[in-house]
């Protein structure tokens, strides 16, 4: 299981190992030239006038994989600018957006909206150089409103994934040992996971440091929703609305893949059928990495089957996704729940029942743990 067959970069995990191009193809110029004002488009109102007196451009131009996930980047973040960047939102994107953004999302099997990974995992760019990339030595590449709440929401973020980069190579480890492996070389795999979790958990916690809650919710949050009933129109491609869930942490492979390596069942309600979906959302070759680590793993059924040992340290494997899982809904009530003043479950970002949804799949964590009934 070559972790390079799946896009996965031995230090830098599912986010690219490399800051995309800052700019286009010469052709493209038009594209581009928005990025830097978006900000201020929205702020002015004027970012609908501008991105419909867009060129209609053709995606076809963009060859090589980093202009592509550059074009996907802009389009997708054009597409929410302008739906969410006014008094109220507006449902028809203009053939100018449309079209080279519909073409583009089909080529690449993404959506055509903002997601995780053109929030995250490409939306940065190197402070220094010089340096490898880091929290500290990073910055989006592009922002809806802007400032540094926004920017560290989405650096904090990726931060997370560089945390969990050195557990891909034992999630491939583990799974590979499961079939052919000693007891003790399982157990020893899974400790090594369990260590490194501390470090996925502490990266979360981060998102705290720059972040305020409140200007989450009114400057960042709006921005990354999904399209509301009955969806949006992509002229020139289609008068049938689309409906497209908004950018989610969901949305990321790396919980997904602990959780197939670990064989962790979410029940369909509330969480598993909602995780399915949102595979859709993860760039091909890291959907292919939970997908062929779900099929290949046998890692809890060897644990039900072994020793005292191998059972404990899948347990305490277990116990620290269930910690990050714990974390997250602290998050999202510090940041989603208490700003709203909501007093019962909401909606997150991608639709679903924020606190039955994060509450639902904590609990599956929790209680795949299993009983040791073996001898060491």
């Amino acid at each position: 299981m070559a972790l390079s067959h799946y896009q996965v970069d031995p230090v830098t995990g599912f986010v690219s190992p490399d800051p995309l191009p800052l700019q286009l193809p010469a052709a493209y110029a038009a594209w581009d030239a928005v990025a830097p004002e978006l900000s201020a488009l929205i702020r002015s109102r004027k970012v609908r006038d501008v991105i419909r007196a867009l060129p209609l451009l053709d995606e076809a131009g963009l060859v090589t994989a980093a202009d592509q996930e550059r074009g996907l980047l802009l389009l997708t973040h054009y597409a929410n600018a302008y739906v969410w960047g006014g008094d109220e939102p507006d449902l028809r994107l203009p053939p100018s957006l449309a079209v080279p953004l519909s073409a583009l999302a089909a080529r690449m099997d993404r959506p055509p909206i903002a997601h995780y990974a053109t929030t995250t995992l490409t939306n940065w760019r190197l402070v220094d150089t010089g340096a490898p990339v880091s929290v500290d030595n990073a910055r989006t590449q592009i922002q809806f409103l802007g400032g540094v709440d926004e920017d560290w929401f989405f650096i904090a973020s990726m931060g997370v994934e560089l945390a969990g980069a050195p557990l891909l190579p034992v999630v491939a480890r583990a799974t590979a040992l499961s079939a052919d492996g000693s007891d003790a070389e399982l157990a020893a795999a899974l400790g090594h996971f369990a260590e490194g979790m501390v470090a996925v958990h502490a990266a979360l916690e981060h998102v705290r440091r720059w972040c305020d809650p409140a200007t989450y919710y009114l400057r960042v949050r709006p921005f990354v929703a999904g399209w509301p009933t009955p969806g949006v129109i992509y002229e020139g491609v289609s008068e049938e609305p689309q409906r497209h869930i908004g950018g989610s942490a969901a949305q990321s492979a790396l919980l997904q893949l602990f959780d197939a390596m670990l064989g962790v069942k979410h029940a369909d309600h509330p969480a598993g059928s909602y995780l399915r979906a949102v595979r859709a959302y993860m760039p091909p070759p890291h959907r292919r990495f939970v997908d062929d680590v779900e099929q290949g793993t046998r890692v809890r059924e060897r644990v039900t089957g072994g020793t005292v040992v191998l059972q404990q340290a899948y347990n305490e494997a277990l116990q620290q996704i269930a910690a990050f899982r714990e974390a997250h809904m602290r998050l999202a009530h510090d940041y989603i729940v208490a700003p709203s003043g909501a007093a019962r479950d909401m909606a997150g970002t991608g639709g679903t029942s924020l606190d039955t949804f994060l509450r639902g799949a904590h609990r599956s964590t929790s209680d795949a743990s299993i009983r040791p009934t073996s001898t060491p």
